[in-house]
């Protein structure tokens, strides 16, 4: 027999069990075939060094550690994809950030602006995060009371906020 025949022969008989076991580790049929194609390259380049009683072990081991390193692979590309993730998602923030640092600014300058109550009430609500009810139970005040306060101040923060984007 030469050695293409053997090799044919040990590739009919144990191809199939061999995809079947990487199965078993990767759920990627293509990667699968991909892997038990690369262990009989390696089996064929070192076709005169293998042992005809060793060959089921040698392509069972290079499988399973194929396998192993492919797996290996994708959690090391599953982690730089969340790597990219979260740095990326630091820049798309930053313009959230700015755009807060934006309003923050504007707020201060409308609490500026305001008479005693309503700057206290708003103050209470944005700076401080109190609900409505907390802050007319501080202040001794209906929730209506607070609701019209803040009516107020969010109206001459969307009419500043108008104004600036006009200019610009």
């Amino acid at each position: 027999m030469t050695e293409r025949t053997d090799f044919d022969r040990i590739f009919r008989l144990y191809y199939e069990k061999l995809y079947y076991f990487a199965l078993q580790y990767i759920a990627d049929e293509e990667e699968c075939h991909d892997i038990v194609s690369a262990a009989y390259e390696d089996v064929w380049r070192n076709f005169a060094q293998i042992e005809a009683a060793t060959v089921r072990q040698y392509l069972y081991a290079s499988v399973r550690n194929k396998c192993i390193d492919y797996l290996r692979r994708q959690s090391r590309h599953q982690h730089y994809v969340e790597f990219v993730g979260a740095v990326s998602s630091r820049y798309v923030d930053e313009s959230h950030y700015l755009e807060q640092a934006d309003n923050e600014r504007l707020v201060n300058k409308v609490l500026n602006m305001l008479a005693s109550p309503t700057r206290e009430i708003l103050e209470a609500c944005y700076l401080d995060g109190k609900k409505y009810h907390e802050v007319a139970d501080d202040m001794h005040i209906s929730m209506s009371t607070v609701k019209k306060h803040m009516v107020r101040a969010l109206k001459m923060i969307r009419e500043l906020k108008k104004n600036i984007k006009s200019i610009t």
